[in-house]
């Protein structure tokens, strides 16, 4: 009986893990990564920093005055004062008479005056750039300009509220190595660094890296903050930092990705190799079978 009943359970178990696989399958991506959660401590952080560059954003910077941008200042408003002074053909202002009488009765109807939408915060290489140079780093406008790339999915050259989202959701489930994270590493950063020292410590990185990884809190602090150093007798040896700055974290966890990404290939390599071989002794047993019948033939 009891054989029986863990015979059901099992068919059971696998005919949900059937349809989950299925269901997965079926979604897009959209549907998953509104599936992930994020816990409260690590969304909060994760809106604190998006807030914090989308301030930076709105606020003025030294390159606004930058004669370059005056004179592109001063060619538009060359060219709007040119369109005002354009008179318009008769064609033109028949079309828009008729247009207004139309749309007359349509805005008598609407008597509420309408309530504008707040604009959606959003962000540049401008707040990237501030943010960087507060951290004591400069980046070269093509990496800038890469980092929001990597993100911008309408192509806009702004990141906004939910693709900011987005990446970082990609980012924490990308177990194949694929995602650029150039801006989530920033953004990793920033969340860890809440006292805006420019530099964390292992006290800074423990509420996030036990919201996200709980049994595995202390293999990513010796990813984060251990150090491989040669001794006197030319031993290597792990050593662990205080503090970490923004560029060799983000310089870590590039390495720690790679390093992922060569095991992947190579574990990739191992299987094609086998499936060649699997593949070549078929052929040679196909041979041999043929020949033999023939033999038998004749």
């Amino acid at each position: 009986m009891d054989s029986k009943k863990n015979d059901k359970e099992e068919k059971k178990r696998k005919e949900e893990e059937k349809k989950k696989k299925k269901r997965e399958q079926a979604m897009t991506q959209e549907e998953k990564l509104k599936e992930i959660q994020l816990e409260q401590s690590e969304k909060i952080r994760l809106n604190f920093v998006f807030n914090k560059l989308c301030s930076l954003e709105e606020e003025a910077s030294s390159d606004d005055n930058s004669k370059s941008k005056n004179y592109l200042r001063k060619i538009n408003e060359n060219a709007k004062q040119k369109q005002m002074k354009i008179p318009k053909s008769n064609y033109k202002s028949q079309l828009e008479k008729k247009t207004k009488k139309n749309y007359k009765n349509k805005d008598e109807e609407d008597d509420e005056p309408k309530e504008k939408k707040p604009p959606k915060k959003k962000f540049s290489k401008k707040a990237l750039r501030k943010v960087i140079r507060t951290l004591c780093h400069e980046f070269a406008k093509d990496e800038l300009d890469n980092m929001i790339w990597e993100v911008d999915e309408n192509l806009d050259g702004y990141v906004s509220e939910d693709e900011f989202e987005n990446m970082y959701k990609k980012c924490i489930t990308d177990e194949k190595e694929q995602e650029g994270k150039k801006l989530f590493y920033l953004a990793q950063f920033l969340m860890y660094d809440k006292d805006e020292k420019h530099e964390i410590t292992v006290e800074d990185t423990l509420e996030i890296l036990c919201a996200r990884h709980q049994n595995n809190v202390d293999a990513c602090l010796d990813d984060i903050f251990d150090i491989e150093k040669k001794d006197e007798n030319g031993k290597v040896r792990k050593v662990k930092r205080e503090t970490i700055s923004f560029l060799e974290y983000a310089q870590r966890m590039h390495e720690l990705s790679m390093k992922k990404r060569n095991i992947i290939s190579n574990k990739k390599k191992i299987f094609c190799d086998k499936l060649k071989e699997e593949a070549l002794k078929e052929a040679k047993e196909r041979a041999e079978r043929k020949k033999f019948e023939e033999g038998q033939i004749l």
